[in-house]
């Protein structure tokens, strides 16, 4: 493993944890002040991160093969996921109202929803000079805060698309550029990011106190007044100068949970299927001490650890070769064939 990958790698690693550990803090984060603005503290840059990496490296938009890898790496695991996750949701909670359905994904299926439409727009915005790309896409990150329906921001869970968009494509532009972290790996920059993400958690503490910016975080809210279209202004610049401390902050060097950062879609995938079950024990019922949220920590480190371990890797990679018996030959070829020629 070279030294490029391992700080990818390790940065994906804290990321995937931070998911994991936002998702299993979440039924807790009224309990008290400092739960919910760690909360929030921590969906102000991890997923603006972890889609700016997934930008990063989809650089390649213009060889051979992209559209299939759209759907064999995206949308053929939403599909999967969505589905099991529908069946598992009646299942655990014992309720039938969970109707299968594609075009308003699960809990956190709404990642690899998303993400096909960003690699699906990206042919299209790479045309464009970066500062206009960047400008449209803000913009409509902005707007779509304006389109008040019922339901409409859970429909392919298209507010959180679009208002997250800028930094898939962000991510894009950086991967022109050559090592465009490397002027932050030094002494002087990690000091200065070290004292930017200190500043943005007592900012958490001190003006996030109110379950109502979550939605804002989550990127799912519909303006109630134009404060709150300058408030989310104002999160786009918070999150873009705490995703560069974050990176700043990132081991460059190998370490012993490096290579689960190159797993962090398996645990992205699987750990809903454990914390969904974990919240419906009377144990995870009964959580409420400062202690007990020590425990949660330890959750969402075994968690995160297992699902990215190589076990997992080894029962996906069979589950994989067992699909390719169960699709159609050629289906996956000719779909991707169909997108590439509607999107060109």
């Amino acid at each position: 493993m070279n030294k490029r990958n391992a700080y990818f790698d390790n940065a994906k690693f804290i990321l995937i944890f931070l998911v994991v550990f936002g998702h299993t803090i979440s039924p807790y984060r009224t309990s008290n002040d400092q739960v919910l603005s760690l909360y929030h503290f921590i969906f102000i840059f991890h997923m603006p991160v972890f889609i700016l990496l997934s930008g990063y490296f989809s650089k390649n938009f213009r060889k051979k093969g992209y559209y299939k890898k759209i759907v064999t790496k995206v949308l053929v695991p939403y599909l999967i996921f969505q589905t099991i996750y529908t069946f598992y949701y009646n299942a655990i909670y014992d309720d039938q109202s969970f109707t299968l359905q594609y075009f308003v994904p699960r809990w956190a299926m709404w990642f690899l929803l998303s993400l096909m439409f960003w690699k699906l727009m990206l042919p299209f915005f790479a045309r464009l000079p970066m500062w206009l790309g960047l400008t449209i896409s803000l913009g409509l990150g902005l707007g779509i805060g304006y389109v008040d329906l019922e339901g409409f921001e859970k429909v392919l869970s298209i507010s959180r698309m679009l208002v997250f968009f800028p930094f898939f494509l962000m991510g894009y532009y950086l991967s022109q550029k050559e090592d465009p972290f490397k002027k932050l790996l030094n002494l002087r920059g990690r000091i200065a990011s070290a004292s930017v993400l200190l500043l943005t958690l007592v900012g958490s503490y001190y003006f996030l106190q109110d379950t109502v910016y979550t939605d804002m975080l989550y990127g799912t809210n519909t303006y109630e007044n134009l404060g709150e279209f300058f408030i989310r202004a104002g999160q786009y610049m918070i999150s873009v100068m705490a995703t560069f401390a974050f990176m700043a902050l990132i081991p460059s060097k190998p370490l012993m949970f490096t290579s689960i950062g190159q797993r962090s879609l398996y645990v992205y995938l699987l750990h809903g299927f454990i914390l969904k079950w974990f919240f419906t024990t009377e144990y995870a019922k009964n959580l409420h001490s400062s202690w007990d949220f020590f425990s949660l920590t330890v959750i969402a480190i075994l968690v995160t650890l297992l699902t990215g371990s190589k076990l997992i890797e080894y029962a996906l990679i069979s589950f994989k070769l067992f699909m390719k018996f169960v699709i159609p030959k050629n289906s996956i070829s000719k779909l991707s064939i169909v997108l590439k020629r509607t999107l060109s």
